[in-house]
């Protein structure tokens, strides 16, 4: 087995109230032995208990408890980040199963594969029930879900690296780069997805490459009331919300009225239009799409307004 030496890392909100102790107890059954890894886990201003459920398990994991009282799971997440030891930073989510050899398949694939700097493990779904509902064939499970279910290990695209399951060498993240605090979960409002593909973005950028670990599994729980169409497509605005951020060169340039520009106030006339037409008629993929990239496009002009400066779209 290889020396690096590994770094867990994830912010908890209110987890006593959901799925924290089973994320825990997967922790525990780790075969890694304790002296290879540390457990870092921010509470992230709960209100339910967090800290002392974090508390019972001093004596069954390697792990150190930091209280963040600003909300935001990115803040949360750089507290942690400026504690690391480890040789691997491994982030992950209070909501998560993990297989018993989840960071001993990390640790032989970072060491099998030293000129990769990113990896990216399976994220396999663990729904509440069952879901039987068509719709579900017709979402993008990753963006939704954070699902990614690719049996083959190999190179990746740096976006298909993703929060549950993200690796990244420490020596990439050293003492400057950390998460985008104007990103990411923040609780009662909306907020931008994507804090954790943003800094993976950001490395690419500098050269990192990405590796997709198939071999290191966790279940990412999904509760009943996420599988229905209508909180799907609401997920739609959070994403649009986001992409600004991620990639503002993309926004178009150009006249603006109320800070969007032109062809983006044409472009969501287009999805709200056939989504009105299409409200009334049965449940279809057409009529799904038409819905959700509406409300896409609401959150991707508020993006816009929150993200990019007029300056940069002209």
């Amino acid at each position: 087995m290889s020396d690096l030496l590994v770094s867990v890392l994830f912010s908890s909100y209110n987890g006593a109230s959901r799925r924290l102790r089973h994320t825990l107890d997967s922790l525990v059954r780790q075969e890694l032995p304790h002296d290879r890894w540390e457990l870092i886990a921010v509470d992230n201003n709960s209100n339910d208990g967090t800290f002392d459920l974090l508390e019972t398990y001093s004596d069954k994991l390697p792990i150190t408890i930091l209280q963040q009282r600003k909300p935001g799971k990115s803040g949360a997440l750089n507290m942690a980040l400026d504690r690391v030891k480890g040789d691997l930073v491994v982030f992950t989510d209070d909501d998560v199963r993990a297989e018993p050899n989840w960071l001993k398949a990390i640790v032989d694939c970072a060491a099998a594969h030293p000129s990769y700097g990113v990896f990216g493990g399976r994220i396999v779904p663990e729904w509440e029930t069952e879901p039987k509902d068509r719709f579900i064939e017709w979402i993008p499970m990753g963006s939704t879900f954070a699902i990614v279910d690719d049996p083959q290990s190999g190179p990746c695209d740096p976006t298909k690296v993703w929060g549950p399951n993200t690796i990244v060498r420490r020596e990439l993240l050293g003492t400057s780069v950390r998460y985008r605090e104007d990103i990411g979960p923040l609780p009662g409002k909306i907020f931008a997805m994507g804090e954790d593909a943003e800094i993976i973005i950001r490395l690419a950028a500098n050269g990192a490459k990405s590796y997709r670990c198939a071999e290191a599994v966790v279940h990412h729980w999904i509760p009943a009331s996420s599988v229905t169409e209508g909180w799907v497509q609401k997920r739609g605005e959070r994403l649009g919300y986001g992409m600004p951020a991620l990639f503002p060169d993309e926004v178009p340039g150009g006249v603006r009225l109320s800070g969007v520009p032109l062809p983006t106030w044409i472009e969501s006339a287009q999805w709200a239009l056939r989504a009105a037409m299409l409200y009334l008629l049965p449940r279809s993929k057409k009529r799904f799409w038409a819905i959700w990239k509406y409300y896409y496009m609401r959150g991707y002009r508020a993006g816009i307004r929150r993200y990019v400066s007029q300056t940069m779209t002209q």
